[in-house]
């Protein structure tokens, strides 16, 4: 005799929460609907040849594997559903002249905010942001304490980024 309950008491104990699963991933209610009773079908079958300990894990399992071969038989890759205007959207930007003079304009804008900097805050700055050094080696290099090294690049940062915003 069968420990498991029959299928018709599966079916309404557990097919609201696998339509919500199913409906949650394909976002489609008639697929979700669909995908649903192929799953207790399946278990239908499956409990006729052997008993089912624990259902609602292998209905969801069986409704992930329903899902993922629907998906396989129905979704191709088709050029044609990408509008003309968001084929220019899957260029590199890095050779739209636009892209490129307002990136040079703000190198231009960051390298003149560096120059007015006092010496020490510029140098701190090209130590720590540029050649990538710790504020400790940066400490060591300029025989600064490593707090005189973190307010001088603080400084620095705020300063051009202040000078930066204003260019705008």
């Amino acid at each position: 005799m069968s420990s498991q309950p029959p299928t018709p008491l599966l079916y309404a104990e557990y097919t609201r929460k696998i339509h919500r699963y199913l409906l949650l991933r394909t976002g489609d209610g008639e697929l979700a609907a669909d995908l649903t009773q192929e799953c207790f079908a399946r278990l239908l079958a499956h409990s006729r040849r052997a008993t089912i300990e624990r259902p609602l894990p292998y209905l969801y399992t069986l409704a992930g594997r329903l899902l993922t071969d629907h998906r396989r038989r129905h979704e191709t890759w088709r050029t044609d559903t990408l509008a003309p205007e968001q084929w220019d959207d899957l260029l590199d930007d890095r050779d739209r002249p636009d892209l490129l003079y307002e990136s040079r304009r703000r190198m231009d804008a960051v390298a003149a905010a560096l120059e007015r900097l006092p010496q020490r805050s510029r140098r701190v700055f090209e130590l720590c942001r540029i050649e990538g050094h710790t504020h400790g080696e940066a400490a060591r290099v300029l025989r600064l304490s490593t707090s005189s090294i973190q307010k001088h690049l603080a400084l620095a940062m705020r300063y051009i980024l202040d000078q930066t915003r204003a260019d705008e």
